[in-house]
């Protein structure tokens, strides 16, 4: 039976190494089918989580960093309470004992503070602490199942802004009437047209929506997309109307954020793709696209969402960079699916409170520990499709094995040295430190010998030496590691013979929030580089034992760190002018002498005030495993899936991977842990969260898979379409509405759209080149000599009595006349002849006597470019690829589709300037217009706008037209896209 046993090696000793040793042993036969040995550099488990207690100093906790636990760490809790509860059960620890249970080792936290720096007219900026509560609730961290849908979250935080406007007074009592054009959708589900706010009538309209996105129609979509429009609009208005002070300033940014998510969300599609189809967004331009307030995305409570993640590329703070997929889901899984409380605190050093009890357990069951053993490559076969090696260094000689916990008041814990007494041989103290290739005895691991499947539990920031030998086989680990970013880190702890509350911090809470502020737990971001986090973690004294008296606060500090620090100086140096200039601002009974009073500092030794700075704790975090894992846009399509590493026996843990969240958190590390485990082992094994959907939720019929392009058209008609070619320029414009409506034809409407602004509709302009246009299955020669032709379309029309959102062409002008007539006799378009010529930035339509029809005028910027390049590429698609509705030259309505090809098109941004000449030949009110370039991603800014147009481009592209006999089936197909049989 044993010699059947696989041997599983694991490197490293980081929350996913250790989450996927603990779920292949949580499996009933594991010990017949595994054997695990993990191997870990120097002397402790956890990575950035790992801490240390120093005995000379009261065994005060040293951590890497700040590590608070969210409640919606569903599978990091589950597990974690599987672990207590298995401390006890094998009488690995004492009921009675510290920290016996899964409750007494985290204590919930309902609330966190942001810091804003608000301007004052003579003098430095004012720091009005904000507080923000959440209700806890009544559930148990670790009983999650199914994370809420995209949609489900939405609704939530409608609910929630429906809350906040609902506080006394927030807006004005008299209720809100929505504009008429809302007045027959909500007719039709019964509902009123007049709410509290327009929040209101959104969330009603919301409610009255299935619960699962799938069902709702194309016209519900763009209803709610309309509303989220008007709404902003609605919010512009009232922003006059406010007061000033902390809590109207507040309450702005929370709306402002929201009703941009709530428009984002809908125009990209997010309930039905999840989060990750706007992940190569970077969040802050994303919500701004989406028409969200400046001083909103760069207020203090969106910059708490990067100091978060550190999400600072770098460690620039003025470098801001997390995509908008990945930051969303953060968001909204932190705020509505916790359990319990919003966060929770480790009622100890981490190392203590999580790895101690992983390691405790994991022994038990038969997991060997190598520590002391550093990986330092990965090696390849010959065929080059699995790791067949596996250099290693053996840092130190251990006498027999190393048991490297101690007890600390009751509590095994992790010291900050290793254990000397157990070791022996060690030509370097420095064990953790990566900046160095580690010294000790060389030895190579082999497969079939020491190992036969490997998990790869270590950071990102080790992989360029780790996996040097895959990065050159494999394109994909090439690219993860040019794409998916990592940022030094630093921090500091302060023990302190005051509280928080002697030094002012509680009276300064008081005067810029409501309610009494005393026995505060603060946890605060946002704050003054180079340290803009800080949590009184107080509640730790009784863990440490400090020689009475002993210290009356713990404060812990961190931040990103830049790069170039690491050669710049003492982390003791920066955080003492830090303290000096800023800290005195949170804590004003700190100050002395016009800084920092470092005589309320404990120390052991009691010394002078710069004994007992530097007495305090510092860390920077420059090297390999170290260094944090950022979520920079447009990376999540590079991470490898944990059971995907692209060799036949390698499998990958940690948050660096692709693994549901994708952001540096206990929670990714979980799942990837997992996913790890299930990958290696093939069992089905728990994990929740692990997409923003459910399983099912993926198209679900026939409609939603059918396309009414050209080529899909059933036989006989498949062979026979248009075809052809374009080199020509599209903008996009908001029109008065009314105008609109008088040029379609009767029975045909505007439909509700979240585009453009009130009284407005959407409308594209096409001009262009066609080239090559002839029937499919006619070769070029045989096709149209080339020709110009300018196109106007009015979006987002509907048809009485056929569902589906169409596009119609008020006219086309051409010059060319058998594609003139070919146009009105086949497709019932509006084809007439002019005269037309195009410049390089130029076009001119005429009538062919010459009169001015409109004209255009274009500058291009940039270069030409993938439109799939663009962040706007979905708003384009949703524009230009509707079908076209005409009236047939013999009655009734026409159905046809163009594909544009946009995923293949190429385009070149171009501002646009529209002069319309003559209204009635045009079909559009005189005057001009203009278009601002489309948005690329590597340009570094474009507009902010309060609509969501995207911009004008020049295009190169292939075309096809659908069968003029096949107008029925796009009709149908429109009807069932849009929901309806």
């Amino acid at each position: 039976m044993s010699a059947q046993r696989q041997k599983v090696a694991i490197i490293g000793g980081g929350v996913g190494a250790v989450t996927a040793a603990y779920a292949i042993t949580q499996l009933p036969d594991w010990q017949d089918r595994y054997e695990i040995t993990l191997y870990q550099m120097g002397w402790r488990l956890g990575g950035k989580g790992a801490s240390g207690r120093n005995k000379d100093k009261g065994e005060r906790i040293e951590e890497h960093g700040l590590h608070i636990w969210a409640g919606f760490y569903d599978n990091a809790f589950r597990l974690m309470r599987d672990c207590y509860e298995t401390l006890i059960s094998e009488k690995l620890r004492e009921p009675d004992a510290p920290l016996a249970t899964l409750e007494e080792a985290f204590h919930g936290l309902n609330y966190f503070f942001l810091a804003e720096d608000i301007p004052t007219p003579d003098g430095p900026a004012s720091l009005h602490p904000w507080r923000i509560d959440f209700e806890p609730n009544d559930d148990k961290p670790g009983s999650g199942d199914v994370i809420p849908s995209p949609y489900a979250l939405f609704t939530m935080l409608l609910d929630r802004i429906r809350q906040l406007l609902e506080r006394p007074g927030a807006v004005a009592a008299a209720p809100h009437q929505l504009p008429d054009r809302f007045h027959t959708g909500f007719a039709a589900r019964g509902l009123s047209t007049q709410a509290a706010t327009p929040v209101h009538a959104l969330q009603d309209m919301a409610r009255s929506l299935p619960a699962d996105a799938r069902d709702h129609t194309c016209a519900d979509q763009a209803e709610l997309a309309a509303l989220a429009a008007h709404a902003q609009d609605w919010h512009e208005s009232l922003l006059a109307q406010l007061e000033q002070g902390d809590e109207s300033r507040r309450l702005h940014y929370l709306i402002s954020l929201s009703l941009a998510f709530f428009r984002g969300t809908i125009a990209e599609g997010c309930f039905y793709e999840g989060f990750d189809a706007i992940d190569d967004w970077e969040i802050s331009d994303w919500l701004l696209h989406y028409g969200a307030a400046h001083d909103a995305v760069y207020s203090a409570v969106f910059r708490g969402c990067y100091d978060y993640v550190f999400g600072y590329p770098g460690g620039v703070t003025d470098h801001r960079s997390v995509g908008a997929g990945t930051a969303i889901r953060g968001l909204l899984r932190l705020a509505f699916c916790y359990k319990g409380s919003l966060f929770f605190k480790m009622q100890a050093g981490m190392g203590d409170t999580i790895f101690a009890p992983y390691y405790q357990v994991l022994r038990k069951r038969g997991v060997k520990f190598e520590f002391f053993n550093a990986a330092t490559k990965l090696r390849l076969d010959a065929n080059r499709t699995g790791i067949d090696a596996i250099d290693m260094v053996r840092q130190a000689r251990v006498r027999g094995e190393y048991l490297p916990l101690r007890d600390v008041a009751g509590l095994p814990c992790w010291p900050s040295e290793p254990l000397w007494e157990q070791i022996e041989d060690f030509p370097d103290k420095d064990f953790e430190c990566e900046k160095n290739p580690p010294r000790g005895q060389s030895y190579q691991l082999r497969r079939g010998h020491d190992f036969d499947q490997v998990i790869l539990g270590a950071s990102l920031g080790s992989m360029p030496y780790l996996a040097d030998e895959l990065c050159q086989t494999s394109p994909r680990w090439r690219a993860m590691l040019d794409k998916v970013q990592t940022v030094a880190t630093h921090a500091a702890q302060f023990w302190l013979d005051k509280t928080p509350q002697e030094l002012g911090w509680n009276a300064l809470v008081a005067r810029h929030n409501p309610g009494p502020q005393t026995d505060l737990q603060t946890v605060i971001t946002s704050f003054s580089e180079p340290l803009d986090t800080w949590a009184d973690m107080s509640d730790l004294l009784v863990r440490e034992t400090w020689p009475t008296p002993g210290p009356s606060a713990i404060a812990y500090f961190c931040s990103p760190c830049h790069d170039a620090d690491v050669d710049a100086g003492s982390m003791v140096e920066r955080s003492r002018a830090w303290a000096n200039q800023d800290l005195t601002r949170m804590w004003p009974g700190a100050s002395k002498n016009g800084g920092f009073d470092a005589g309320i500092l404990h120390d052991i030794e009691n010394g002078d005030d710069d004994a007992r700075f530097n007495a305090q704790y510092f860390r920077e975090n420059f090297f390999g495993s170290e260094r944090y894992v950022l979520s920079v846009p447009g990376s999540v399509q590079y991470r490898l899936e944990p059971d995907g590493s692209g060799f036949e026996n390698l499998y990958l843990a940690g948050d660096w991977t692709r693994c549901a969240i994708n952001a540096g958190c206990v929670e990714a590390a979980t799942i990837s842990g997992l996913m790890a485990a299930r990958g290696l082992t093939g069992d089905d094994i728990r994990i929740v969260g692990e997409g923003d959907l459910a399983p099912d939720s993926g198209p679900g019929d026939d409609a939603r898979l059918a396309s009414p392009y050209a080529q899909t058209a059933p036989w006989p008609l498949t062979p026979f379409y248009g075809t052809g070619a374009i080199d020509g320029f599209f903008s996009f414009h908001a029109i008065d509405a009314e105008a609109l409506q008088a040029v379609l034809p009767d029975g045909m409407y505007l439909l509700p759209q979240g585009l453009t602004p009130a009284g407005t509709h959407p409308v594209a302009l096409l001009a262009n080149q066609q080239i090559g246009v002839r029937l499919s299955a006619l070769p070029r020669l045989l096709g149209y000599r080339n020709y110009y032709e300018a196109i106007i379309a009015i979006n987002w029309v509907g048809i009485e009595g056929q569902p589906g959102i169409f596009s119609y062409l008020p006219n086309l002008y051409l010059n060319s006349r058998a594609p003139q007539l070919a146009g009105v006799w086949m497709y019932g378009f509006n084809k007439r002849m002019g005269q037309l010529q195009m410049g390089q930035s130029s076009y001119e339509v005429a009538a062919p006597d010459g009169t001015a029809i409109w004209s255009g005028r274009y500058q291009q910027p940039g270069f030409a470019r993938p439109l799939m390049q663009s962040p706007e590429c979905a708003a384009v698609e949703a524009l230009c690829q509707q079908v076209v509705v005409s009236e047939g030259a013999f009655g009734g309505w026409r159905y046809s589709a163009f594909d544009f090809n946009l995923t293949s098109a190429r385009v070149a941004p171009v501002s646009a300037q529209i002069d319309i000449a003559d209204p009635a030949l045009a079909r559009l009110p005189q005057g001009r217009m203009q278009a601002r370039p489309l948005a690329m991603h590597d340009a570094a800014s474009f507009a902010t706008r309060s609509h969501g147009l995207p911009g004008a481009f020049r295009i190169w592209t292939n075309w096809t037209l659908s069968n003029p006999f096949d107008s029925r089936r796009l009709a149908v197909l429109e009807a069932k896209r849009a929901g309806q049989p």
